[in-house]
C-alpha cells in the first residue's frame, strides 16, 4: 500500500486533516508517529477508536506505527534508548514501545516500528548490541500478539546495517521485521538495491527520500544519488508486497507540494508495482 508519514505533515493534525491532505492523492495508508503527548493517553480506548474511525471511514488505514519522533522521552535527541548503557532509561523506552504498540492494536496497524539509539560511549557499541537485543526480546514477548515489531535502521544509531538487520530478524523469526529506510541505508555505505535482495521476506515497509553525496538530509526525490530505478527492480525481485512510505519530514509545512511530487515519483518508479 501506499502510505504517508505523519512525520510528513505539519504537527498536530486531526484524523480529518490527515484525510483532507491524503484524499486527493493515492496514499491510502497512514504511518502514525508517536509524540510525547500520545503517550500520556495511551489507555484511552475511546480516542484511539474514534482516531481510527475517522480514518477508516474515509478509506484511509493505520498501516504502521512509528517510534522515531526524536524528543520522546526527552530534550536529548533519541535518548534514552532500547541500548541505553543506563538501564532506568532503556526500561523508559522499552515502556514507551509497549505503549506504542498498545496504540498500535487501537489504531489497527499491523505493525510498530523501534529505532534502537545512540552509541554512547567508545569501547561500548558491541555491548549496546547485546543491550538492544535484550530490549527487543522484551518487546515482543510483552506486545500485543496481533502486532509484529519492526526496526528501522539510523545512520547514526547502533543498529545501522543490513547485516545487524538481518541477524535481527532471523533470531525472531516471524516477529519481528525490516521498516527498511533507503536512504539511512544509502548513507551507511550500502548499495540500498542489494539490501533489498538481502533482507527479501523480512521487509514490511519501505521508507523512501533521496540522499545526496551520502549526508543523512532526506531530499525530494530526483534532487540525490539514490538509483531508484534499481531500487523497484530489486523489490519486484524479490516479491515485495509491503508498504511503500515516502519520509519527508523536511518539508512537512509543505505537504501539498510534498505529496503531489511524492504521487508523481511513485507513479514513475512504481506505477505497476503490486503492493498489498
Amino acid at each position: 500500500m501506499l502510505c504517508y508519514s505523519t512525520a510528513s505533515l505539519p504537527d498536530h493534525l486531526s484524523a480529518r486533516h490527515i484525510a483532507e491532505l491524503l484524499l486527493p492523492t493515492p496514499f491510502r495508508g497512514v504511518e502514525f508517529v508517536v509524540r510525547p503527548e500520545h503517550l500520556r493517553f495511551v489507555g484511552d480506548r475511546s480516542h484511539w477508536l474514534g482516531f481510527r474511525t475517522e480514518l477508516e471511514a474515509r478509506g484511509l488505514s493505520v498501516r504502521n506505527v512509528q517510534l522515531g519522533f526524536p524528543f520522546l522521552l526527552g530534550p536529548v535527541a533519541h535518548s534514552p534508548g532500547l541500548s541505553s548503557l543506563d538501564p532506568f532509561g532503556r526500561s523508559r523506552r522499552i515502556e514507551a514501545a509497549l505503549a506504542a504498540a498498545r496504540i498500535a492494536e487501537q489504531l489497527g496497524s499491523p505493525y510498530v516500528t523501534v529505532t534502537t539509539g545512540l552509541p554512547e560511549r567508545a569501547g561500548d557499541f558491541a555491548w549496546q548490541e547485546k543491550l538492544f537485543f535484550a530490549s527487543l526480546s522484551e518487546i515482543v514477548a510483552k506486545r500485543p500478539k496481533s502486532i509484529k515489531v519492526a526496526i528501522e535502521q539510523e545512520p547514526e544509531h547502533v543498529i545501522h546495517r543490513t547485516d545487524q538487520l538481518l541477524y535481527l530478524c532471523r533470531s525472531f523469526e516471524g516477529e519481528v521485521f525490516s521498516n527498511f529506510d533507503v536512504g539511512h541505508s544509502f548513507v551507511a555505505g550500502e548499495d540500498p538495491a542489494a539490501a533489498v535482495r538481502t533482507l527479501g521476506p523480512y521487509l514490511s515497509n519501505i521508507h523512501l527520500e533521496d540522499i545526496k553525496g551520502r549526508v543523512h538530509r532526506h531530499l525530494m526525490f530526483g534532487d540525490g544519488d539514490i538509483d531508484f530505478r534499481a531500487l523497484f527492480s530489486a523489490l519486484r525481485d524479490v516479491g515485495y508486497r509491503g508498504d511503500l512510505t515516502p519520509d519527508l519530514y523536511p518539508f512537512k509545512d509543505e505537504p501539498v507540494k510534498a505529496l503531489r511530487e511524492s504521487a508523481e515519483f511513485l507513479a514513475r518508479y512504481a506505477g505497476r508495482f503490486d503492493t498489498q
